[in-house]
């Protein structure tokens, strides 16, 4: 009798986690996103291979569905946020290379819905581009933070001679990329014009002083000491910036420390007057490399190309720049964070890069080497860092990979 009750028992309960496993069990929906091409094109001018992912932001899952000859793609996926992400590439009449970029981010799959997604024209015709970022610092011996070592790698990756006089160098305000940034317009879409937080930075000349010959680049340096060995540096640092090209010198605060041996950026214009350092935020800032459309001076003299941040009760005046003065920008994300919000407009980077290892890991992110041509290396270069960039590696200002990669 106690056998059988206990074998009663032990049915009914194994009952009971079944159901309580199955109401556990996230739904899954249909999604189907409509390929929306750009004027001038259809569905017949494009590769009939064209593959969209599909990334779980709280899982980091990768889904990937090949695209119907009509443009739609359909995901059947579990309840939840997504970023969608697609890159490809065409020959034209011309034998010109033409990248395409679509994006969605951070869309919230409740239930069967269809959803457009817009191709951008990718300007990808070569130049300057950042090559390595490295911005999320390093820990010292005793475990305090470090963020002196912070270094910019700017490449020539085109076959021309370009000249760094007049390129600048900033951040975009918001710092991160975990919460919605504030600089939109009515109707949420990013504005058209570009705020730009704390230092921006120009290399001096009269435009034609600091050639860049075809695969060579321009490292900009926080602090252009040799982060290892200096008695003001890190023995963790894992770079030696002693022979960067140029340095972020806050002279204004009287804190910051002047490496003899490497030049000086100019500042442009500023945010933070109290900013002891130009510290670049550990949790994934949006970086531009642009110029002006007349001399930095008379920019900075216009009234009209500053703007008090939206809501804000401060009055701190932000400098604007539009979208057609960026050479190259890049996006980066705080990796952990449940949703992952854009500052920077699809046209300018239609994804975004991390270091997963997060602040302080001495890890970089570095562009792929996607050819090697008679010993230069040419860059991925797509407008589009999810798939432009190789993350969590151990920095390697001045130098470049040797093989082709993927």
């Amino acid at each position: 009798m106690k056998k059988q009750g206990s074998l009663i028992f032990t049915f009914l309960l194994s009952l009971l986690l079944v159901n309580c496993g199955k109401d556990d069990i996230a739904p899954s929906h249909l999604v189907t996103l409509k390929i929306v091409y750009p004027d001038g094109f259809t569905a017949a001018d494009f590769p009939g291979d064209v593959t969209v992912t599909a990334t779980n932001t709280n899982t980091s899952r990768v889904t990937s569905v090949v695209a119907t000859p009509n443009g739609t793609v359909t995901f059947e996926l579990v309840e939840g946020t997504y970023n969608f992400n697609t890159v490809f590439s065409v020959t034209g009449d011309d034998n010109q290379e033409y990248t395409f970029n679509g994006a969605i981010s951070n869309y919230s799959l409740l239930m069967e819905s269809m959803v457009d997604m817009n191709l951008i024209l990718a300007d990808n015709t070569g130049g300057f581009i950042f090559k390595e970022i490295y911005y999320v610092s390093s820990k010292t011996p005793e475990g305090k933070s470090y963020s002196s070592d912070q270094f910019f790698e700017i490449y020539n990756n085109s076959g021309d001679t370009l000249y760094a006089d007049g390129l600048c160098l900033a951040v975009l305000d918001h710092t991160t990329t975990s919460k919605l940034t504030v600089w939109v317009n009515e109707d949420g879409s990013l504005m058209e014009r570009l705020p730009l937080a704390f230092h921006t930075w120009i290399v001096p000349g009269n435009g034609t002083d600091h050639p860049v010959y075809p695969g060579q680049n321009i490292v900009i340096a926080q602090d252009g000491i040799n982060h290892i060995t200096d008695e003001n540096g890190n023995p963790n640092s894992p770079v030696d910036l002693s022979s960067a090209d140029w340095e972020t010198y806050v002279e204004s605060s009287g804190k910051d420390l002047d490496a003899s041996s490497v030049p000086n950026l100019t500042v442009v214009y500023t945010t933070s007057t109290i900013m002891a350092d130009w510290v670049i935020s550990t949790l994934g800032p949006a970086i531009v490399l642009f110029r002006f459309p007349n001399s930095w001076e008379s920019y900075v003299a216009d009234a009209n190309n500053f703007m008090i941040k939206p809501g804000s009760s401060q009055s701190t005046e932000y400098m604007l720049i539009d979208r057609d003065y960026v050479i190259d920008a890049v996006e980066l994300a705080k990796f952990d964070a449940p949703e992952i919000y854009k500052r920077l407009p699809a046209e300018l980077d239609a994804g975004y890069t991390y270091v997963e290892a997060g602040p302080f890991s001495s890890k970089s992110v570095r562009r792929k080497a996607k050819m090697i041509v008679n010993g230069r290396v040419i860059y991925q270069d797509t407008n589009n860092s999810s798939v432009d960039f190789l993350h969590d590696l151990v920095p390697t200002p001045g130098v470049n990979p040797t093989v082709a990669e993927q």
